[in-house]
């Protein structure tokens, strides 16, 4: 006999609540105009693990210490989102084209970036093609290093295997796809020399003071920040300045902190990008269209 879902019943006000300032405190994610989202990542993953009350299973979530693995599984199941290799090409463009003038203008020994937010990784493999190629174009010895960051364990699993479908390669150009893809028997897997440049790690935005510390000459922090209440945006933007070497870029979202302002960084002016170069000696950046 066929069998479906019964649907799920709708939270109250009062469960929204409770679920939205959990969520809120432990990810910094503000849910307040999201509820819908909130919901249908609850009623997922209480599914799973057979649970029918939203009551049982926030008990279930804030019990200490048993209740932190089911936190950790509830992260994957509403924090994970659509994402792809190269999804916002102008962006991407800008990052090539510094990173060719900072070779031209440096001898450091290392090129770090850092893919803030990074998902399920195709961002900071993204970003990892680029910057290998543009090693390999200057004739630098340079060490390319990439960090990719996320608070779902989940997704940096699946980060950390470099598998992914034709549908998720779609914007790779063709000459980036033959030197760092390789066809697997389904799908398609980064290639080792690549992936060896990347190193994922679990970090929250919520705790600033444990994101990782060394200086990078790129941060990449593009659709995280939109999730964020205005205050804690600010504060992340700051603390992600104080982890950019001198002359470096931060690259955020078109749009989510428009009126963000710190002496230490100057903005850059690109259409539909919303980029800032760290100060000391000012670095042009001029995206190529």
């Amino acid at each position: 006999m066929a069998w479906t879902y019964r649907p799920a019943v709708a939270l109250d006000d009062r469960q929204f609540k409770h679920w939205h300032e959990l969520l809120e405190q432990r990810t910094g994610i503000d849910y307040s105009q999201h509820r819908s989202i909130l919901q249908a990542g609850l009623v997922r993953r209480m599914r799973e693990v057979d649970c029918e009350d939203y009551d049982l299973y926030f008990e279930q979530v804030c019990a200490r210490p048993q209740g932190m693995a089911e936190w950790s599984a509830l992260v994957d199941c509403i924090t994970i989102g659509e994402t792809s290799f190269f999804r916002q090409p102008r962006a991407y463009a800008l990052v090539k084209h510094y990173l060719a003038q900072r070779l031209q203008r440096r001898g450091d020994a290392t090129l770090d970036l850092w893919s803030v937010g990074c998902s399920t990784g195709e961002e900071a493999y993204s970003l990892a093609m680029i910057a290998s190629d543009a090693v390999q174009d200057s004739e630098s010895r340079c060490f390319v290093g990439v960090i990719g960051s996320d608070i779902s364990l989940g997704a940096l699993a699946q980060a950390r295997r470099g598998q992914y479908s034709e549908r998720s390669l779609a914007r790779v150009p063709e000459a980036l796809r033959q030197r760092h893809i390789k066809k697997l028997d389904r799908g398609f897997q980064v290639v080792d020399a690549l992936r060896e440049r990347v190193c994922f790690t679990q970090a929250n935005l919520v705790e600033l003071q444990r994101l990782p510390t060394m200086a990078m000459d790129v941060i990449f922090c593009q659709n995280v920040l939109v999730y964020f209440r205005r205050e804690r945006r600010l504060r992340v933007l700051d603390a992600l300045v104080d982890r950019l070497k001198p002359g470096g870029l931060l690259v955020i979202g078109p749009g989510e902190a428009p009126k963000w302002q710190n002496p230490r960084v100057a903005a850059q002016r690109i259409s539909g990008v919303q980029a800032y170069v760290r100060q000391r000696v000012q670095v042009p950046v001029t995206a190529r269209a």
